[in-house]
């Protein structure tokens, strides 16, 4: 069964303390994730560009539910789901 990459944008959202790292966020969000998954970051204008890879088999939706309980956790307050799905 292939892996499906999944894309993720992160962006601060006036919340939190000024200046975040978005370095910082992306540390602190894949460390939320499970260990299996693979990950791609980088940094585009202030923003975390977050590419995900979940083992074989993981859905769609398993994805996303994944991806929006590690950005729920309190060391990620300031930071949203910039391209979420409608």
């Amino acid at each position: 069964m292939r892996s499906t990459t999944y894309h993720f944008v992160v962006a601060p959202d006036g919340r939190g303390p000024e200046g975040g790292a978005p370095e910082l966020a992306a540390v602190r969000l894949i460390s939320l994730l499970p260990a299996d998954w693979g990950y791609a970051p980088e940094f585009p204008g202030g923003t975390v560009s977050l590419r995900l890879t979940p083992p074989p088999g993981t859905t769609e939706s398993a994805a996303h539910a994944a991806f929006a309980g590690a950005l729920a956790a309190p060391g990620l307050r300031g930071w949203s789901w910039a391209n979420q799905p409608a």
